[in-house]
């Protein structure tokens, strides 16, 4: 009767020794999201990312670290008039990026993928 007591006193310890060991899952930090306004006066460019930093004076650069996402809308001139009309977005995914406010610039880092054209819809 001892050596059955034992026996399930040692396999309840190994059980809990088993069930500590497993690895917790950790979530990743929620996405930020910021609009920039390029002084070359094109349109608003949507930035996301785990983290962003930006100067306090406007122009700046904007950093941005983590699940990097920047979406530019694509406008075209169109007519005689040449009216721009805007429909669709450059993607730009990356591990880390620089957005300069001045210039419009992207300066992507680590896993890059540029998604040259995507329909608005």
């Amino acid at each position: 009767m001892r050596l059955a007591a034992f026996v399930f006193a040692a396999g309840c310890q190994l059980t809990i020794c088993t069930a500590a060991a497993q690895p917790q899952e950790v979530a990743s930090p929620e996405l930020k999201h910021i609009l920039a306004a390029p002084m070359n006066g094109s349109r608003s460019v949507s930035l996301s990312a785990q983290n962003i930093e930006r100067g306090t004076t406007y122009p700046s650069v904007i950093h941005l670290r983590g699940n990097v996402e920047i979406k530019v809308p694509v406008c075209l001139p169109v007519g005689k008039d040449s009216a721009l009309v805007c429909d669709g977005e450059m993607v730009v995914t990356a591990d880390q990026a620089e957005f300069h406010e001045e210039t419009g610039a992207i300066n992507a880092h680590g896993n890059v993928n540029v998604t040259p054209l995507r329909q608005a819809k």
